[in-house]
């Protein structure tokens, strides 16, 4: 795991260094344990990298080269399979000089070219220079799971010079973003609460989709990427065909994907919610090391019922080690805030900052662990998923959901009920589904008068165009591109390598991704909307009896989810009656600048929202996300932040 930034000018006399050291040193915070640059082309063409080092620690250093030195790469990630692409190498005549898996990449590139990006299951992202032919070819590449961020984008008057990094903040930091923001883009958050790839804040940025590479020829770099999507090369020898040959072959590909990510030359531990998702990953790792793993768990200080005593219970039946970190509610929403401010693109994401958190007390010790991320949306475990299956329903109560008040369900849900019951284009309904606010809202803040499938088209690029007709499948994998790629892991990344920590995904391992992306949707959500249904009855086998009827029970599969949560609602509750017109549309405020008609859209959906009782949490919060953002871009006063 690394940090990763390079650059590449059209003009062969311009120097690189000075913007490729900027970069890598911004990236500090992610690899610790070293440094490393290679120029090429004069110094038109760099590439650096900042070591955290797991596998091969005396060997690792990046950049790494071919044997002749005609292909080099920077990377960031972990290879899982690259013992046995490593042996097909050898017998291909391959020479390595390292034991890291870093160096699969550069001979697997030689041998294969781009057909190597499908072979490999891991979490990476990475930059190849290709000096075969002059004047060279640059590749970034992001793995199918989007576990990796990797951002590009061009800098210079003209554009001249392309550059890449791990994040977004850190080119920012450099000097290499142009400030100039799409208008779009505003739209985008607002109806994801993120900004779906390729797109990010700016005109002159992106990332990298996951699943795709970007091509920049030396000798004439583009006006703009295109990105190129590959396909994992991994699917199960032969496909069960009973609910009980699924549910063996689960709890067997669960198993493997845990036992290839303990792959290190450093201790694992493991992040415990005490939900069953960590649990499971939790005892295979026991079950898989020669010692009980050392556990990780936060909460917030004084709960009773909650994940650290959720975690608690958990590790006393697994029988491992488990190390506590309590934030206080105070403590905590100063953390969040920063973090608003300083992420390189507005996320409204509250619940991943515990883990970030959390991973300050992890790098005392570890430098890996892995995580139950990643299970819910591949296998259906939000309630919005249940939506889906339960569409046919929706669809025949619609003349009902007309009557019924907002305030039979929580939060937004009846809204969004009617909506997506009434939309039948699958790519429009997904982003209704998906959505925060819905497109039309949005347009209503902002001005811009983006159509519906524009904002739909995020959606529609991850559907696929000859799918079997299973809906439910259709959106989850959806979900998994989109809503988990572009947020829940962007965040998860952000924060733990801001404490130089490494969160392996198992569940996204991309073996099992294939099994599970495979197993027909009734399986995932059942007609009644019991959620991961059938991986439940999977993992039982996997816990402590003890805790199986908690974790696998009627209200496990029906009720709210466990997992990282926290009391975001109580603040911004007080915040909306005390603060919100003020911080939004007052005098300091951004969001009049970069919406029409100076903020009134904003303005009239907050005297709606208190005209009519609405309860809109999640809208409310990605409002306050966005200007809190904006301001930290422009550094204007945060004044009017919610406050104990």
């Amino acid at each position: 795991m690394c940090g990763i930034a390079g650059a590449a000018s059209r003009d062969p006399a311009f120097d690189v260094g000075p913007i490729v050291t900027r970069l890598t040193a911004a990236l500090a915070h992610r690899g610790p344990d070293g440094e490393g640059f290679h120029f090429a082309r004069g110094r038109s063409v760099g590439l650096g990298n900042r070591r955290l080092s797991i596998v091969d620690l005396p060997g690792g250093a990046q950049p790494i080269a071919s044997e002749d030195e005609g292909v080099w790469v920077t990377y960031n990630g972990e290879i899982y399979n690259h013992l046995d692409l490593r042996r097909e190498l050898i017998a291909l005549g391959h020479r390595f000089r390292t034991h890291a898996d870093t160096e699969v990449l550069v001979h697997g590139f030689e041998a294969w070219g781009t057909e190597l990006f499908g072979r490999l299951n891991g979490i990476f992202a990475f930059a190849l220079l290709d000096n075969r032919s002059e004047p060279g070819e640059l590749w970034l590449v992001r793995d199918p799971a989007g576990v990796k961020p990797l951002y590009l984008g061009q800098t210079g008057p003209r554009g001249d010079t392309w550059w890449f990094a791990s994040e977004l903040a850190a080119a920012r930091a450099c000097g290499v973003v142009d400030s100039e923001l799409r208008p779009e883009a505003i739209d985008e958050y607002l109806v994801y609460r993120f900004i779906p790839s390729p797109g990010t804040p700016y005109r002159r940025a992106w990332k990298v989709p996951p699943g795709h590479y970007v091509r920049l020829p030396l000798a004439r770099l583009p006006a703009e990427p295109t990105f190129q999507p590959f396909e994992a090369r991994f699917a199960p020898a032969t496909f069960p065909r009973t609910a009980g040959e699924w549910t063996e072959a689960l709890r067997g590909g669960i198993r493997a994907a845990v036992r290839r990510q303990l792959m290190a030359d450093v201790p694992v531990g493991s992040l415990l919610s005490g939900g069953v998702d960590s649990t499971v990953v939790t005892g295979l790792m026991k079950e898989g090391l020669p010692q009980p793993p050392q556990a990780f768990a936060v909460g917030f200080a004084g709960e009773r019922v909650g994940e650290l005593a959720m975690a608690r219970r958990a590790s006393a039946e697994l029988g491992v080690p488990l190390r506590e970190v309590q934030v206080s509610d105070a403590n905590y929403m100063q953390a969040w805030l920063e973090q608003v401010a300083t992420l390189g693109e507005p996320i409204a994401n509250t619940g991943i900052l515990l883990v970030g958190l959390l991973c300050r007390d992890v790098r005392k010790t570890h430098k890996v662990v892995l995580t139950g991320q990643g299970a819910d949306e591949p296998l259906g475990g939000y309630p919005r998923h249940t939506a889906e299956r339960l569409l046919p329903f929706a669809r025949l109560a619609r003349p009902l959901l007309r009557l019924l008040p907002e305030g039979v369900v929580a939060s937004d849900r009846m809204a969004r009920m009617r909506r997506v019951a009434g939309e039948p284009d699958r790519a429009r309904r997904f982003a209704e589904i998906l959505a925060v606010f819905s497109p039309r809202e949005a347009g209503a803040l902002t001005g811009h008068g983006l159509p519906a499938e524009q904002l739909a088209a995020p959606v529609r690029r991850w559907l696929e165009p000859h799918d079997d007709g299973d809906s439910l499948n259709a959106l989850l994998r959806v979900d998994a591109r989109l809503s988990l790629a572009d947020d829940l892991l962007i965040v998860a990344d952000h924060m733990s390598m801001a404490a130089s920590v490494e969160l392996r995904v198992p569940f996204l391992d991309l073996e099992l991704l294939a099994l599970i992306e495979r197993m027909p949707s009734r399986y995932k959500v059942s007609v009644l909307g019991e959620r991961k249904w059938l991986y439940r009855r999977a993992a039982r086998d996997l816990l402590p009896p003890e805790l199986r009827s908690l974790l696998l029970g009627w209200r496990a599969r029906t009720g709210r989810k466990l997992g990282f949560t926290t009391p975001v609602d109580q603040w911004f509750a007080r915040w909306m009656t005390q603060e919100a017109d003020a911080f939004l549309t007052g005098p300091s405020a951004m969001l009049p600048q970069v919406t029409g008609g100076g903020g009134a859209g904003v303005g009239r959906y907050l005297a709606e929202v208190r005209r009519r009782g609405l309860v809109r949490p999640r809208q409310v919060m990605a409002l306050f996300v966005l200007e809190s953002w904006l301001r930290g871009q422009s550094g204007v006063s945060k004044r009017g932040a919610p406050s104990r």
